[in-house]
């Protein structure tokens, strides 16, 4: 057990970056310097915890060296627990809770942050947690430059927890003791038990929070033959096949209440807006089906799904997970549009893009012949979905 906590934590001090590593960390680090001064970002320690958060998830990712991809993982946490209020509940059920932020953009935040100081036991306990690991280091024979970085890392990051806490308590500004506890737990959990796959997709997520592609999405106008068309395929048929409960799981994750037929209005969606249509009828729904078959399905045959059945059960944690996407799909229209364009123009998209995600996963699993649908398969939606909406932010 010693063994591999030591293991654990002397790759997480060692590992080495490669060359465009280096360079992807400090042009994330340049994404606070629009509204933040570099002495704040300094004082704060980001670019210190940036790196643990990059050697941490390089070592859960099974990298030998640090990753571009890596580095920009690491940028996708930071900028999740700078702006999120409950760091304290970080961690549940010995994951990472991926309930990303209600509110992207917080002005004043890290200043806000460097207003909150500790008091002696709150330091006490910071220095006396980080003496008795890095002794253990160091009976372990670990060399004393990784022993010396690892210290470094170690006490920005449990800072940074620590008063991302307590801010989200609205405290009196102060750290406590118990906060510098807490703190602890989530910077060993990022190092032991961190699973890759939640990074992964909130670095997925945050690539499409961008004004110039949701602004595309609610200019496309469906003429009733398109919805006739729908209406009489094997799409609408499978509809049918649903459970009673869907109800129930509409409510949750905000999907359509016919979710197949939504799921190709979804893709429409982006699919006129890269072809820049206006309208989509039934002329135009014959390329949209089959652009949407080949990128859902690949050399597959969409009857497949009425081959296995038509069934819909998720994973409590991948449930959770699409239910999160969703209020944070809308949180972010919100944030950028207003609350009044997104009822008038948006309130059938994001139900609409949700049953894109949930169909997409639902085939996923379908090709792992699993029993219900879990994160990887949702994961593996996300990738699909990112990528065809990040081209409508270069056109």
């Amino acid at each position: 057990m010693i063994s591999s906590t030591f293991d654990d934590i002397a790759e997480v001090a060692s590992k080495k970056y490669d060359q465009n590593a280096r360079k992807a960390l400090e042009k994330q680090l340049t994404f606070f310097t629009k509204d933040n001064s570099a002495d704040d970002i300094k004082q704060l320690g980001l670019p210190q915890v940036l790196m643990f958060f990059s050697s941490s998830i390089a070592k859960n990712n099974s990298n030998e060296i640090i990753l571009e991809s890596d580095v920009e993982e690491a940028f996708a946490l930071l900028r999740y627990v700078l702006t999120s209020d409950f760091v304290a509940d970080f961690i549940t059920k010995n994951s990472i809770s991926l309930g990303l932020p209600q509110t992207e953009k917080k002005v004043g935040r890290l200043a806000d942050l460097l207003r909150i100081k500790g008091d002696m036991k709150s330091k006490n306990n910071l220095d006396g947690k980080v003496s008795r690991l890095i002794s253990f280091l160091e009976e372990q024979k670990l060399h004393q430059k990784h022993i010396k970085r690892l210290e470094i890392e170690l006490k920005a990051a449990i800072l940074l927890f620590s008063r991302l806490i307590s801010i989200g308590r609205q405290s009196q500004y102060k750290i406590s003791s118990s906060d510098i506890d807490v703190s602890y737990d989530i910077v060993r959990f990022l190092m032991f038990k961190l699973e890759p796959i939640d990074i992964k997709i909130m670095k997925e997520l945050y690539q499409v929070d961008n004004e110039k592609i949701w602004r595309r999405i609610p200019k496309i106008v469906f003429d009733q033959t398109a919805h006739d068309h729908l209406s009489g395929t094997a799409y609408a048929e499978w509809e049918n096949q649903l459970p009673e409960n869907f109800e129930t799981l509409k409510k949750h994750i905000n999907c359509s209440s016919r979710p197949f037929v939504a799921a190709i209005f979804g893709y429409s969606e982006i699919f006129a807006a890269k072809k820049e249509f206006s309208r989509i009828g039934t002329d135009e729904l014959s390329y949209v089906l089959e652009d949407f078959e080949k990128l859902i399905f690949g050399n597959l045959n969409p009857m497949i799904i009425e081959d296995k059945g038509v069934k819909i059960s998720f994973t409590d944690l991948s449930l959770d997970l699409l239910s999160h996407i969703s209020k944070w799909i809308t949180t972010i229209i919100i944030n950028k549009f207003g609350k009044d364009e997104f009822v008038f123009n948006f309130s059938t998209s994001v139900p609409r893009q949700i049953s894109l995600l949930l169909f997409m996963a639902m085939v996923e699993r379908i090709k792992t012949n699993d029993e219900k649908i879990n994160k990887n398969h949702i994961y593996k939606a996300i990738i699909k979905w990112t990528n065809q909406l990040k081209i409508l932010a270069v056109l």
